[in-house]
């Protein structure tokens, strides 16, 4: 061998040596570059879940902020609309409160009759068009005995409003019973009504009848009017309905929400919206009985005095708005909805909607009844009144219960579908727990057995194995030849290519292994959430159940009411009621 071949020899293997120590940094490198990529991995997912907090937290706080708005908005609003009522309708104000303060001056004697002579006068002049006015200067007249004036003053309320005076005065002559004089009021009173028409002012008879404002003379006439148009209206299907429908309204504004006792359903549930509304919806029955129950609970504050209970029934009658105060009174009861509901306005939409009834200046006798059943502002009822008038309601809440719980019932799914890992099945009534699992775990351990075979020796490792054999054939050849260069050249691609190649297919069995870890973590958890949410569903339908199961308590109380047990006895008549 020459010493050219010795030198070219020894370069080889000084080369070939170089390539294996340059082949062991690099398997050093990629072992570190696979745990980069592994922490990368983890890193990502929690910037993922990170940003998913933030853009909660940024939902929040926008929402916060508008219903902040609103808030803030709603009470200005409110300060506005009662300063437009006091310049607009101040003096009707001065009017009412004068009107049970006449009465109970007159009582005690210690005010001259001129003096309520000049203020009744004084306001008759302030206040155009109210009604109020020229009665209180009809009754400083008959106070005074001045017949014309009387008559004068009378004559003028009525033309103004002849239903409420009718009231008025029907109330100031049974206040001093005056009974007989009292009765041909009332009476001329109720024929002018129409019970498809009634004006607001009517629950004043409700409050006068379920107090004992009235007596033998005037109680069996109302009650007898309001039997006969009750019996008229319900007859008309169409009516009732519409009562019916706003009661079932009304009850399922009242919800339990489900909280957030349950965690597995609405992550692996698509059904879980529907699971959600199907609970809280059957939560009305039970809510809607402890209502009734608190509206009905304790001793009804009456006092034994007449004139008291009358006096409370005629600032009942003076205070309600009338007709040119209603647009303002209206926007006032919304923004006081807003309010309620703090800021939400979606909320006080749907509140006003269902209040919408007590707003309008004429609604027929069975809506009547089922505003003064459903109380509030717009309603302006006692609680006695409410109880009376609740008991008279009880077919239609009843009935509005029934629909809410037939359509509860109707809307529960045949089945609940579960959805996770990419596998999903429908529970029902025939479904075998240890099948749905075994199923689940089936089929994560078939991803994972088809991504551990996806990881073979292929691709760019193969291809430079290929390319080392040839170049090691080409490098043989070459030196046969005598091309000592290119067979250098040539075997050191050789190595490269090798080394690389040995090097891909070492990494193949610690990925084969963390993907089956991975699928086995995936696997241990998935089957958590699956079992969790079998476990949360029968707890759900146990509970729902247990809601629906109230349905008939509520009906069965509702029959134990009687609007005639809440129509009190009239202080005065007592033995005799």
């Amino acid at each position: 061998m020459t010493d050219a071949n010795t030198r070219l020899l020894h370069n080889l293997n000084r080369s070939m040596g170089r390539v294996e120590t340059t082949q062991v940094a690099l398997q050093q490198q990629q072992g570190v570059l696979q745990q980069q990529v592994g922490q990368l991995g983890v890193t990502q997912d929690q910037t993922r879940t990170e940003l998913l907090g933030l853009r909660h937290q940024f939902d929040e706080y926008l929402r916060r902020d508008e219903l902040r708005h609103n808030l803030q908005v709603a009470h200005t609003e409110i300060v506005r609309v009662r300063q437009e009522l006091d310049t607009k309708f101040g003096h009707f104000g001065s009017v009412r409160r004068l009107a049970t303060g006449t009465l109970q001056a007159l009582d005690v004697g210690i005010v001259a009759q001129s003096t309520m002579t000049q203020l009744s006068e004084e306001l008759m002049l302030l206040t155009p068009q109210y009604w109020l006015a020229p009665a209180l200067v009809a009754l400083a007249a008959w106070i005074r005995d001045e017949p014309l004036l009387a008559k004068q003053a009378l004559d003028e309320a009525t033309h103004r409003d002849n239903d409420k005076t009718s009231l008025f005065f029907a109330l100031v002559l049974r206040r001093h019973q005056r009974n007989e004089a009292s009765a041909r009021w009332l009476r001329q009173y109720a024929a002018r009504q129409d019970p498809a028409k009634l004006s607001r002012e009517f629950t004043v008879i409700l409050d006068a009848v379920s107090t004992g404002a009235f007596g033998h003379e005037s109680k069996p006439l109302l009650m007898g009017q309001m039997g006969e148009w009750y019996d008229r209206l319900t007859e008309d299907q169409a009516t009732v309905d519409s009562q019916v429908d706003r009661w079932a309204r009304i009850l399922d504004q009242e919800r339990l929400p489900i909280g957030s006792r349950y965690t597995a359903l609405p992550v692996i549930s698509p059904t879980w919206p529907r699971l959600k509304e199907l609970y809280e919806g059957a939560t009305v029955h039970g809510l809607a009985e402890q209502r009734l129950r608190s509206i009905f609970t304790g001793p009804v504050p009456v006092s034994d005095d007449l004139r008291e209970r009358v006096d409370e029934i005629l600032t009942s009658l003076v205070t309600g708005y009338d007709l040119e105060e209603a647009p303002l009174r209206r926007e006032e009861g919304e923004l006081q909805a807003i309010v309620k509901a703090e800021g939400d306005k979606d909320a006080a939409a749907k509140a006003m909607r269902l209040a919408d009834p007590a707003y309008e200046s004429a609604v027929d006798f069975l809506t009547l009844i089922s505003n003064a059943a459903v109380g509030g502002n717009g309603a302006g009822t006692s609680p006695g009144t409410r109880r009376f008038a609740v008991a008279l309601a009880k077919d239609w809440i009843g009935q509005g219960a029934g629909r809410l719980e037939a359509a509860n019932v109707a809307a529960a799914p045949q089945g609940v579908e579960f959805a996770l890992e990419g596998w999903s099945a429908v529970v029902d009534g025939s479904t075998d727990e240890t099948a749905l699992v075994a199923g689940l775990a089936q089929h994560i351990d078939t991803q994972t057995a088809q991504a551990v075979a996806a990881v073979k020796f292929g691709g760019g490792p193969l291809a430079a194995a290929v390319g080392a054999a040839i170049a090691t054939l080409f490098a043989l050849s070459a030196a046969l030849a005598g091309i000592v260069g290119l067979a250098v050249f040539l075997l050191i691609a050789a190595v490269v290519a090798g080394g690389g190649s040995a090097l891909g297919a070492r990494g193949l069995k610690p990925r084969r292994l963390e993907l089956r870890r991975q699928g086995e973590q995936r696997k241990a958890i998935a089957l958590d959430q699956l079992r969790g949410g079998i476990a949360e569903l029968v707890d759900l339908r146990a509970e729902w159940e247990g809601q629906l199961a109230l349905a008939p308590r509520l009906r069965q109380y509702l029959d134990t009411l009687t609007g005639a047990a809440f129509a009190a006895p009239a202080p005065d008549q007592k033995r005799g009621a």
